[in-house]
């Protein structure tokens, strides 16, 4: 019996150990003869009537047992636009090879026992299993004298990449076109998305700008009040108060400028934001690929 867990390059030697009496038989410990000999000890959980359980005894070092194991992302297979969510939908794949080397002249048989994991199911072209327990597939390899075997044990599991539509890229748009994720029309629906989604971040940047010499301006405007308080009555003092007060006025003149500049852009951007979320609300699509 071989599990990579209790043993990564050998085998154990097991015995199928079924209960054909009517009585349960408790745990414990359990000595194994083979002939006139001693073969090795186990522990044994308890067996109700009717019940099998392979049982592990000793080490088995007439076998030799190479693991290899690779992984690869499949190709996606399908692509899915619902609720504002782009999905990729493809396999993570893991084939897991285990070598089996009899170095007898006697014939054996093995039982390689693989993990079975949540979400990972076995693909087609790996050979059914001897047995399925509760966290285990089993399978049964014939071993003739001095002969090696491959076992193939393939699983995959279904995955997804998302993409939020209003956070769409034009990056992420280029990866969708040169893996063909879009058809003609969806792309020519996701572009129009890009297109406004960069009309939005335009306004932004220029919101930030009008923000930004909004503060500039009052930051100099609180200077001059204080500039103002500080000079002494004199015809020099009144020259340059009335400097101030001079660019006083045209920094309220810009001030009035940056306020309908920055309401019209407040109007634009919500009218694109509402063409966005409409076109984001209306964009559906399942492709199989």
């Amino acid at each position: 019996i071989y599990s990579e867990a209790a043993r990564k390059d050998r085998p154990l030697s097991g015995m199928l150990l079924k209960n054909t009496s009517t009585l349960t038989l408790e745990g414990g410990s359990l000595t194994v003869i083979e002939g006139d000999a001693y073969a090795g000890e186990a522990l044994l959980e308890r067996l109700k009537p009717g019940e099998s359980r392979f049982i592990s005894f000793a080490l088995d070092l007439a076998t030799l047992v190479n693991t290899r194991l690779q992984a690869r992302r499949e190709p996606v297979f399908l692509v899915r636009v619902t609720n504002g969510v782009f999905q990729a939908h493809f396999y993570e794949s893991e084939r897991k090879t285990y070598t089996l080397t009899n170095q007898t002249e006697r014939a054996r048989v093995v039982f390689v026992e693989h993990p079975l994991r949540d979400g990972w199911t076995l693909t087609n072209d790996t050979p059914q299993p001897s047995e399925k327990t509760q966290n285990t597939y089993r399978f049964r390899v014939e071993l003739a004298p001095r002969a090696s075997f491959e076992l193939n044990v393939s699983e995959h599991r279904a995955l997804m990449d998302t993409y939020a539509l209003n956070n769409l890229s034009t990056k992420d748009l280029a990866l969708f076109v040169s893996r063909n994720y879009v058809d003609a029309p969806s792309r020519a629906a996701l572009e129009q998305l890009v297109a406004v989604k960069s009309r939005l971040a335009d306004a932004d940047v220029r919101l930030a700008a009008i923000e930004r010499e909004g503060k500039e301006i009052g930051d100099d405007q609180e200077r001059l009040r204080e500039n103002i308080k500080a000079l002494n009555d004199t015809a020099e003092a009144r020259q340059l108060i009335a400097r101030y007060v001079q660019k006083a006025g045209e920094q309220e003149t810009r001030l009035e400028q940056l306020v309908a500049e920055k309401r019209l852009l407040l109007e634009e951007r919500a009218r694109l934001q509402t063409i966005l979320d409409t076109a984001i609300r209306g964009l559906s699509l399942e492709r199989k690929l």
